[in-house]
């Protein structure tokens, strides 16, 4: 009975990482629903965090009554946290004007390997065989997708890589902050609060900051801010806590490959073997790389606080 009953929990957190996977997955969707309406990148990350900050503001004092301040200097460190917190999306969604949107969330999704890389050269850890295999392979897969001919396509490319490194940085730094024993609701709650200021002074500075226009703008936002923002944060936690981490991270694949599929359905995207062949690559080495490895200290790429 017992056997039983923790089988159906695991199967529960399954299907909560699977449906957290997909919405986070309509990201690319619902950003260019707002294109349409004459909005960019720019202001789409700031509404996006400003309305997540506001719902999950509303969770936090109207349905768990907890305090919402913290300490000053937990503050100063979330602070610290919500530029790379911010900087990743705006980068991830500049890329969605030059290529496919599916191509960019396979591309951002080489983060886990930028982690591994990053935490060896800069913090000397060891890595495995495994690990340098997968960095290889990932490697590969990018330089399928390279098209020499499209040179607007390399500039996305490198944009939604680069998305994916800079929100490394982010899970490394999260990591080294102490901030664990918090709740993740309000930590998410700081970070899409900080960010939404830092992004909405600089695309104000910039002349990039704009007011929602249309029903079909705000209904995006909205959209981005409370199913693929709160909601999804929220299924991906219960998830992890029924399921565990690893399997976790391997179901959050479901977030490119939802991408891809609305990307092909919604966006008559186009799909090539050898484009089909460098993400499937890519997907393969990190799904890999967060396979359990030698009983060592390993490098923590989990997606335990998946936030951009």
């Amino acid at each position: 009975m017992l056997e039983r009953e923790k089988m159906l929990k695991s199967w529960k957190g399954q299907l909560y990482i699977i449906a957290s996977a997909i919405l986070f997955g309509t990201m690319p969707f619902l950003t260019k629903m707002a294109y349409k309406s004459g909005s960019n990148a720019y202001s789409v990350v700031f509404w996006r965090f400003l309305w997540a900050s506001i719902f999950m503001a509303i969770i936090i004092k109207g349905f768990y009554n907890k305090k919402i301040l913290l300490s000053k200097d937990k503050l100063i460190k979330i602070l610290g946290l919500s530029i790379l917190y911010g900087v990743t999306p705006i980068l991830l969604y500049i890329s969605y004007n030059y290529i496919d949107s599916g191509l960019a969330t396979s591309l951002h999704f080489t983060y886990p390997i930028s982690v591994m890389i990053i935490m060896a050269i800069v913090f000397k850890t060891n890595m495995e065989k495994k690990q340098v295999l997968c960095a290889i392979v990932c490697v590969v897969g990018i330089i399928m997708l390279y098209s020499p001919e499209k040179q607007a396509g390399v500039k996305g490319m490198a944009l939604a890589v680069i998305s994916g490194i800079v929100y490394s940085l982010y899970v490394i730094l999260l990591e080294k902050s102490k901030l664990k024993g918090e709740s993740v609701m309000l930590i998410s709650f700081w970070l899409c609060f900080f960010a939404a200021i830092e992004t909405g002074i600089f695309s104000a500075f910039i002349g990039k900051l704009r007011f929602i226009g249309s029903m079909q703008e705000f209904l995006a936002e909205i959209c981005l801010a409370f199913f693929a923002t709160v909601i999804a944060l929220v299924l991906f936690q219960k998830g992890a806590f029924l399921c565990g981490a690893l399997t976790a991270s391997l179901l959050s694949t479901f977030e490119p490959l939802t991408g891809v599929i609305i990307g092909l359905i919604v966006f008559k995207e186009e799909m090539t073997w050898k484009l089909g062949m460098g993400i499937f690559l890519i997907l393969f080495s990190t799904i890999l790389v967060v396979l359990p490895v030698k009983e060592k200290k390993k490098i923590n790429i989990e997606r335990k606080n998946r936030y951009f």
